[in-house]
Order: C-alpha cells, then sequence, then structure tokens
C-alpha cells in the first residue's frame, strides 16, 4: 500500500528470501496463472531461494502479489523479513521482520 505521502512510486524491488526446506513454484514454466485477481509485476527474478519482484506504485495505490510455495521437508524454518525500496530514491522503503514458521505433515 502507498499512503501517497510521497506520490507515486516508480521501480520498486520487493526482495523476498525464503527458507532453504521450501521450493518456489515458478508459473511461468508450467503455463499456469494464479489468476485474475491479482497483480501482474513489471519484472520477477525467481531464483532457487529469492523472488525479486520489480513494480510501481501510484499514490494511494494497493498491490498483491503471489508465491506458490512447496515445503519439502516438516522441521521448524526461520522465514526472513521481506524488504522492498525504490531502486532510485532512497527515501522510500519499509521492511518486515522475520519469523519462526513450522511445517508440518498434512492431515
Amino acid at each position: 500500500l502507498n499512503p501517497g505521502l510521497m506520490g507515486n512510486l516508480n521501480y520498486l524491488a520487493l526482495s523476498q528470501i525464503l527458507p532453504s526446506g521450501w521450493e518456489i513454484h515458478n508459473n511461468r514454466m508450467d503455463n499456469n496463472p494464479i489468476g485474475n485477481k491479482y497483480q501482474t509485476p513489471r519484472y520477477q527474478d525467481i531464483r532457487d531461494d529469492r523472488v525479486y519482484t520489480h513494480f510501481d506504485l501510484a499514490s494511494k495505490q494497493k498491490v498483491t502479489y503471489v508465491l506458490l510455495l512447496n515445503a519439502s521437508y516438516v522441521g521448524r524454518y526461520y522465514l526472513p523479513g521481506f524488504s522492498c525500496e525504490a531502486m532510485y530514491y532512497g527515501k522510500a522503503q519499509t521492511r518486515v521482520a522475520g519469523t519462526w514458521v513450522e511445517v508440518v505433515p498434512k492431515k
């Protein structure tokens, strides 16, 4: 959500690092889109353990991006915090604290 205090924000980079026991599902590889209710980013770089999402955000606009993940192993994992910042405007940035996540078998 862009509260609008800095106007429109362009060239935002959302960095998401994921635990090593999780696999990132790349929808572009199997032509299986998530659906129309979520936005498509300008560019998305999907790596083995992280995803970089690049987008613009107009004043008062909110966007939602979805990652499909597969928890490969049961266990307790630390999910690092996510960060988002404007690539060419250092004053526009935010961070979310990391947290511990428990992966349990499906019942």
